[in-house]
Parts: structure tokens; C-alpha cells; sequence
């Protein structure tokens, strides 16, 4: 980009250019001939506007649509005046012909006052300000008498001695009129509305308006009183007009270029500072014009200039009051603002005070129930204890009596009193087993989770040995496919579901002629997929949520005895593991039961 490589000290390339093309200007004219002056004036008028209208459609062409146009019309305005100035260097240089006042020359120098005025007009803080007070009017009216007021302690004297005629006075002042307009608009609206990074070209644009309005009314002044000549400094003044605009034209490109300089917070200072120095500005001017215009004063001059200065007086303190009001109103509404802050921020102190004394009172009834809730889990922690015990005694009695009696009756027992007995001691098993499993449900819900690193490997072949008699009894074959992988679960956890499941495997495939046991383990992302299959009765796959609750089982107990409590348990510790479980199957094809667990993935990552 082109911004992004330019130097900051670019920013200062064309005042620094401008002001040394402006001194060897002063010296030329100063040290050259005469005919030799008349060159390098027209030389000069020709190339300040010319480079000042290339440096506002450059400007022009870098910026968005809201300020193009202004600077298009500024840029317009600047060729207008060069096209103004060739003519005359094409009469008066190469023609030879003495360029009298006014003449054709004089449409392109009023165009281009009218382009510079539509060009301000144009910029986006102007269109977008606010609506226009007694403040704006008092500047615009402050403004005209100074300009009137300049105008006739100036002019009025000369223009009336003069025996210029008649349409060339009315050419000049139309001319001068279009003139201070411009300065008019640039002023009133660098002084009114609020500008942000466009401030700077602002300020040029109204210092080169200014110099514009000066140079003129001292340019006519001479041609009146007949006192122009050619080596007069006056004529380096249309230099820097247009040197003013040319630099505002690169200084506006070159906040463009850096958006990351941002506008200085100080901008309301500065606006401050023109309020106060405008107004003081203006009067000095009226001074000024009227201690170099002393030798052309006459009562009338010294009549309308007073009455000027009255009204100028007059405006002055109008604008003053309505600013002094507005202050006042300002600062009540500020005052009356602040109060309703202090209300405001009484009720919130008193408000967080009445949360704060709410959370404690919530905190505390917090600890009190997280206590009683502790004391109930004890309590019942406590009674199932109780229970299992007070339940397993009489069992266990009942199965020692049981035993005994069939031992007493010996010979003598029948198969039928046998069988009864049979039956009593196999439900007394089958009822411990079922408190055993019902505690071993209600102790893993409580139980603290001792989270580590376990070898998934390890742990497998450690269930796979506690089975090894029943497997090698029943010729299972057992397929084991694990990649090596180590989990971040509980491992008391891990054995329960592992022990679950390969029991639930052997014991639902032992009617099958070649049962088979086949167990995977492979890594999904940060999980681990384990698989243990087998190829037993199967199930249908309509019961699968019913086979993970707890007491539910879908084949009689004399089939396959159980309790309906081996998958809720294994289902409750791989949820606690921050797992899931599921199941595939189908009646006859086997059964595969699918458990996801979390890596340990330091310990995958050091491997």
C-alpha cells in the first residue's frame, strides 16, 4: 500500500517546497529587471494554481464520496483561476498586448471564488451540522460587519475619487464580493461546526481565503489610486493563496494515507481557542484597515465605518448573552444530571448492600442444607449397611439350616424334599448376591473418584486372568486386538466395567459350540473406543436402553442367572468416567458393547 512505506515527514513536503519556491520568488522580484518582473509574475501566478488544482483532485480521488466532491470543486476552482492566468500570459507575454481591467481573464478569477465556495459548502461536517442558533447567525453577521466595515474604510474613498469606468467598478466589486464571500463561508464554517481530521486543511483553506480578500482589496486600492507596480511584494501574496490550499490538499491525502494517526484530543480546545480569538481577529482586522486607509478618511467613511462598528458592537453582545444562556442552562442541566447520579448511585450502594446481606443469608442456608444433605447421605449410607447386614443374617441362617437338614435326613430325604431344599439355599445365594449388587449400585454413586493414569493393556489382562479357569474350562477363544493407550479414568471404575462385560460376554455365548471372546481397543481423537464382542444369543436391538437400567433383564434366571444389576453398574461408572456406553446386536449373532473413555493424553504425547 502506498501509505504503509511513506515517510511522516512527507506530511511536511509541500509547506516546506512552497516556502522556499516563495522566497527565491520575493528575491527574483527583488534583484530582476523590469521587464524581467513581468516573467517571472506571470510565471509564478501560472504554476501556483496549476499545482495546487493537481494536489486537490489527488486528494480528490483518495478520499470517499462524501468528501470527493468538496475537494473536486476546490480543485475545479484552482484550474479556473490557471486557465484566468493563461489567458493573460498569452496577451500580455506573447501577444504583447497590454491586459486592461477589467477583462476576459476576470470570469475564470471569480469562478474560481464560486468553486471554493461550493467546495466548503460540500464538506461533510457543513451538510452534517447542527441546526443553525443565534450563536451561528452571530458569527455570520460579525463576519459581514468586518467585512463591510474593511471594505469601506478601504475602498469607499478611492472608488469614489476614481475616474475609472463605470463597468469596471461594478466587475470589481462583484469581484470583491465573491471574494469575501468565500472567506465568509470558510470562516463561518471553520468557526461553527465541529471538525475532526479535516480541522487542519480547514484552518489553510480560511488563511488563504483571507490572504485572498486582503491581496485584493490592496491589489484594487493601487489600481485605484494608480500606485501598482510590478515589483510590489503584494504579488508573491497570489502565491501563497494557493500555496494555503495546496498544503490543506496534501495534508488532507496524508491523514488518508494514515488512518492510524487519529484525530487530537485537544479538538475542543482548539474550538474553544476560535471562539475567543475569532471575534478578536475581526476587530483587530477593522483596526488594521483603518490605520492604513487614515489618509483617505472622510466623515462619511468615518460615519458608515461607525455605524458598522455599532452594529458589530450590537451583535457582539447579542451572540455573548445567548452564549452566557446556554452556558448557564448547560450547567444547570449538569447540576441537576449530578444529582440524579448521587440518588442513583445512593440506591445502588443501598441495593448491593441489600444483594450482599441476601447472598450471605443464601450462602449460609446453602451450608446448612449441603450439611443436612451430608448428614442424610450418611444416614442413609448408615441404614443400607444396616439393612444388607440385618438382611444377610437370617440368609445365611436359612442356607446353614437348610444344609443342615439335608444333611440330617441323609438316606432318608426324597428327591422332592430334596429338590425344596435345593431351591431354598439357591434362593438364599441368589438373595445375598442381589444385596451384594444393590450395595455395590449405591457405594459407586458415593464413591470418590480417584482419577489416574491407567494402562488400558494392564487392565484388561488382569480381568482376562481373574477369568482365565472359566476360559480355558469352556474353550473360549479370545481374540485381543489393543493399541497401547493409557486412559485418565478411575480405575476401581474401570475394573467394574471391564469385569461387567467379559463375564456378560462368557456367560451369554457358553450354549455356543466354539464360543468366542473378542475384545478391541482403538483411539478416536481424544477417546478411546473399547469393543467387547462375543458370539452368544445376541439380543434385539429394540431393548437396548432397557438393558442399561437397573433390574431389568430379558431372559428368566434359570437361563442365565443374574441379578439385572451388571450393566446399570457399568453404565453408572463410565458416565462418572466422563464416557458413554452402547450396544449392538442381534437375536442369535452375538452381542457388541462399546464403552468411549478419555486419554490420558500427556501420557500419549510423551510416548
Amino acid at each position: 500500500m502506498e501509505g504503509a512505506v511513506m515517510p511522516r515527514r512527507s506530511r511536511w513536503t509541500v509547506a516546506q517546497a512552497w516556502a522556499a519556491g516563495l522566497l527565491a520568488y520575493a528575491v527574483a522580484i527583488g534583484i530582476a529587471p523590469t521587464r524581467a518582473v513581468v516573467w517571472i509574475n506571470d510565471v509564478a501566478w501560472t504554476l501556483a494554481p496549476l499545482i495546487a488544482c493537481l494536489l486537490c483532485l489527488r486528494t480528490a480521488r483518495r478520499l470517499a464520496s462524501s468528501e470527493f466532491k468538496a475537494w473536486r470543486w476546490i480543485g475545479i476552482g484552482c484550474g479556473s483561476w490557471f486557465v484566468g492566468q493563461l489567458h493573460w500570459d498569452v496577451n500580455q507575454l506573447v501577444l504583447g498586448i497590454a491586459m486592461p481591467y477589467p477583462n476576459m481573464g476576470q470570469i475564470f478569477y471569480s469562478s474560481f471564488t464560486v468553486c471554493v465556495m461550493v467546495g466548503v459548502l460540500s464538506m461533510p461536517e457543513v451538510r452534517g451540522g447542527s441546526p443553525l442558533t443565534i450563536k451561528h447567525f452571530g458569527n455570520i453577521g460579525l463576519v459581514l460587519c468586518c467585512l463591510v466595515a474593511s471594505g469601506v474604510l478601504g475602498l469607499l474613498e478611492p472608488v469614489l475619487r476614481s475616474q475609472a469606468p463605470l463597468p469596471s467598478l461594478l466587475v470589481g466589486g462583484i469581484h470583491t464580493m465573491l471574494l469575501s464571500g468565500t472567506f465568509l463561508v470558510a470562516l463561518f464554517a471553520l468557526w461553527t461546526y465541529h471538525w475532526t481530521r479535516s480541522w487542519t486543511a480547514m484552518l489553510l483553506i480560511v488563511i488563504g481565503s483571507g490572504i485572498y480578500l486582503v491581496t485584493n482589496l490592496i491589489y484594487s486600492h493601487a489600481l485605484l489610486s494608480r500606485t501598482y507596480v510590478e515589483s510590489d511584494l503584494i504579488n508573491a501574496s497570489w502565491c501563497v493563496v494557493f500555496g494555503c490550499i495546496a498544503w490543506a490538499a496534501h495534508e488532507r491525502w496524508w491523514l488518508e494515507l494514515h488512518p492510524s494517526v487519529a484525530t487530537p484530543r485537544h479538538m475542543l480546545a482548539r474550538e474553544r481557542w476560535l471562539e475567543a480569538v475569532i471575534p478578536a481577529l475581526l476587530i483587530a482586522i477593522m483596526v488594521v484597515v483603518a490605520l492604513v486607509a487614515l489618509p483617505n478618511l472622510s466623515r462619511r467613511v468615518l460615519g458608515i465605518a461607525a455605524v458598522v462598528f455599532v452594529l458589530f458592537a450590537l451583535i457582539l453582545a447579542v451572540r455573548e448573552a445567548w452564549i452566557q444562556r446556554e452556558s448557564q442552562r448547560l450547567n444547570d442541566e449538569l447540576i441537576r444530571a449530578n444529582r440524579r447520579l448521587s440518588l442513583a448511585n445512593a440506591e445502588l450502594q443501598t441495593s448491593e448492600q441489600r444483594h450482599r446481606d441476601l447472598n450471605r443469608q443464601l450462602e449460609a442456608r446453602v451450608a446448612q442444607r449441603t450439611a443436612e444433605l451430608g448428614r442424610a447421605y450418611g444416614e442413609l449410607e448408615g441404614f443400607a449397611y444396616a439393612v444388607a447386614h440385618d438382611l444377610k443374617s437370617p440368609l445365611r441362617s436359612i442356607n446353614s439350616f437348610a444344609h443342615l437338614l439335608r444333611q440330617h435326613l441323609g438316606e432318608t430325604s426324597t428327591p422332592e424334599i430334596a429338590g425344596h431344599l435345593e431351591r431354598i439355599r439357591n434362593g438364599s445365594l441368589k438373595m445375598a448376591a442381589l444385596i451384594d449388587d444393590l450395595l455395590e449400585y449405591s457405594h459407586i454413586e458415593r464413591r470418590a473418584l480417584s482419577v489416574s493414569s491407567v494402562d488400558l493393556g494392564g487392565a484388561i489382562g488382569a480381568i482376562l486372568n481373574e477369568c482365565a479357569d472359566d476360559i480355558q474350562r469352556r474353550a473360549v477363544a479370545v481374540q485381543v486386538d489393543i493399541q497401547p493407550m493409557k486412559l485418565l479414568v478411575d480405575a476401581e471404575g474401570l475394573g467394574l466395567v471391564l469385569r461387567n462385560l467379559i463375564e456378560n460376554a462368557l456367560k451369554y455365548s457358553r450354549d455356543v459350540a466354539a464360543p468366542v471372546l473378542r475384545i478391541r481397543a482403538t483411539r478416536t481423537g481424544s477417546f478411546a473406543l473399547l469393543e467387547v464382542a462375543d458370539n452368544g444369543i445376541g439380543f434385539d436391538i429394540a431393548y437396548h436402553d432397557q438393558i442399561f437400567r437397573i433390574f431389568q433383564r430379558l431372559h428368566r434366571d434359570d437361563q442365565y442367572p443374574g441379578t439385572g444389576i451388571g450393566l446399570a453398574l457399568v453404565r453408572k461408572a463410565v458416565e462418572r468416567m466422563r464416557g458413554r456406553v452402547w450396544a449392538h446386536s442381534e437375536p442369535g449373532n452375538g452381542a457388541q458393547f462399546f464403552v468411549q473413555l478419555p486419554l490420558d493424553e500427556s501420557a500419549s504425547s510423551g510416548d
